[in-house]
């Protein structure tokens, strides 16, 4: 059914997931699909990931065990990409977990299409069906990407060309590393493929990043929001005025943040005021909710009222 060459490289970064690693990986060894290698990076977990891992691939001649120094989960991905030998990549978080025919599924719409990506959907989205569709061109597959949430930001939950990477790697030491990336991935396609079955398993983890209160880094988005909007400006400048949104959408996620954790940080919330004044009138005309807009419209005048506005709210 599928050619020869399309050996799949799953590659899951680890640490300190032992309460879902067993689930992950033997989500990964089932695969309905018959030409994979499994790649388990150990991020230098301090748990029991490392004698979980050990003893699947005692068991198991597809799976490559590597342990490296903690160094995050960028660094852990990058070192996958390096030893991966398919033609083809993959990414499953530690904490995550997919359906026995999720690889299937992806390289049979891509053989499909002949697309460069194919996405599923996470299970925690409401959409599921038994279609796809297919989005050709790289201007309008960035226009998807920039303009709905059928592309994730997320690298995982996707099947990727390996020449993708070729040069491109996730940034070492940096939050939100997915949305560094995966534009410029994107870039490099020329069609995408949006599978609608859901096939990756997302398990919130309340003790990760996501949750964490407020911190600087937290202003990461924003700064690979700005990057994006530079290479779309350069590249695709049909489409500036979609990354402009996407830049308040990031200045928006950083100012609620600090409004949850009831933190005000004075020189961050001075780097955000110019980009609402710049930017907030495209994410007006964007596809954001209402709130979202008038949110920023409060932004726009002072992003302290606007934090002050959001506690009232919710309190």
């Amino acid at each position: 059914m599928y050619n020869d060459f399309m050996k799949v490289s799953i590659i899951i970064p680890i640490y300190n997931s032992e309460n879902y690693l067993d689930k992950c990986i033997g989500s990964a060894v089932s695969q309905t699909y018959d030409d994979i290698e499994i790649i388990l990076v150990n991020d230098g977990s301090t748990d029991g990931s490392g004698n979980i891992c050990n003893a699947y691939a005692s068991k198991d001649p597809r799976i490559r065990l590597i342990n490296q120094k903690n160094a995050g989960v960028s660094s852990a991905r990058n070192r996958g990409l390096d030893e991966a030998s398919g033609d083809l990549i993959t990414f499953i978080d530690g904490d995550d977990h997919v359906e026995s025919d999720y690889v299937e599924y992806l390289v049979s719409l891509m053989e499909k299409d002949h697309s460069d990506i194919v996405c599923c959907q996470y299970e925690v989205m409401n959409k599921n069906g038994s279609s796809s569709r297919l989005i050709s061109g790289t201007e309008e597959c960035l226009k998807e990407f920039l303009t709905s949430n059928e592309i994730s930001v997320s690298v995982c939950c996707k099947l990727y060309r390996k020449h993708l990477f070729d040069g491109i790697r996730m940034p070492e030491g940096k939050r939100f590393e997915d949305n560094y990336v995966l534009y410029r991935l994107i870039a490099r396609a020329g069609s995408v493929t949006i599978g609608y079955q859901k096939k990756y398993n997302y398990i919130p983890n309340p003790s990760g990043f996501i949750n964490e209160p407020y911190s600087k880094t937290q202003m990461d988005i924003v700064d690979a929001a700005m990057e994006q909007r530079e290479f779309i400006v350069k590249n695709y400048p049909a489409l500036t005025g979609l990354a402009n949104s996407r830049v308040i959408y990031a200045a928006n996620r950083c100012l609620l943040k600090m409004a949850d954790s009831r933190v005000y940080d004075a020189d961050s919330v001075q780097r955000l005021k110019p980009l609402y004044k710049e930017y907030g009138k495209d994410f007006l005309k964007g596809p954001s909710g209402r709130s979202a807009k008038r949110f920023s419209r409060i932004a726009r005048i002072s992003p302290k009222l606007a934090m002050r506005f959001y506690r009232l709210l919710h309190k």
